[in-house]
């Protein structure tokens, strides 16, 4: 299977679209593939962003620029998950987040002319890719406002316990973290060594054990309150 296919069957943007139809999708919003080196900064606080796009390999950081300067991590992105949606629909001018590469990424990026400005070009899943895109946007709305909910709590254990609780838990009581512990507490919004610091007196109380990004639950409580 083509990395095109692979990218678009995991992309919620393309729910309902039967797989040979995506190269008339692809000619609709007129899809661009790019690729990009590790460390590349795709879009730059301050810059008019122009196109959404689609990873297809790799993964993005998605930051915003604290008081200090230092730039906070909001999400990580992974293969089939879309970027920019939001800056484009809403036509900002000056995107306030940043977008970089994590590692090598290969992008697929689309124009959604056809779809905001309801342009006449004939592609009879248009409508069906309208509504995932609402539907993503809606998820982000909702990510944003979890993300919230976790830099308004005062304990930073309760940080750590509003964002685990957004992992999925194996019925064994492991979980697996998407990300290392520098990015997590960039995440957290909290100095590296405090969550070491904090993550050790949780494993001492029996709360939890962890080793590297796979963390067990071992108080089953800890999740519930």
């Amino acid at each position: 299977m083509d990395p095109i296919t692979t990218a678009m069957r995991q992309c919620r943007l393309f729910d309902g679209i039967p797989e040979e139809k995506y190269q008339n999708v692809l000619a609709c919003l007129q899809g661009d593939i790019k690729s990009f080196r590790k460390d590349t900064i795709l879009l730059q606080i301050g810059e008019c962003p122009k196109r959404p796009g689609v990873v297809m390999d790799g993964t993005l950081r998605i930051s915003l620029c604290s008081e200090d300067g230092n730039l906070a991590t909001i999400e990580r992105l992974e293969r089939g998950q879309v970027f920019g949606e939001t800056l484009v629909c809403s036509m900002a001018e000056d995107s306030p987040i940043q977008i970089d590469a994590l590692t090598d990424v290969q992008v697929l990026y689309l124009d959604f002319d056809p779809l905001l400005l309801q342009q006449e070009n004939g592609c009879p899943h248009k409508a069906q890719v309208t509504t995932n895109l609402l539907r993503e946007m809606g998820r982000g709305a909702l990510f944003l406002n979890q993300k919230m909910r976790i830099l308004a709590q005062n304990r930073l254990r309760n940080r750590i316990k509003l964002y685990l609780q957004m992992l999925p838990v194996k019925p064994d009581g492991e979980l697996h973290l998407d990300m290392g512990r520098g990015e997590l507490a960039d995440y957290l919004c909290v100095d590296r060594s405090a969550l070491s610091r904090e993550l050790g007196r949780m494993q001492k109380e029996g709360i939890l054990s962890f080793q590297g990004q796979r963390v067990r639950i071992l108080d089953q409580n800890f999740l519930r309150i």
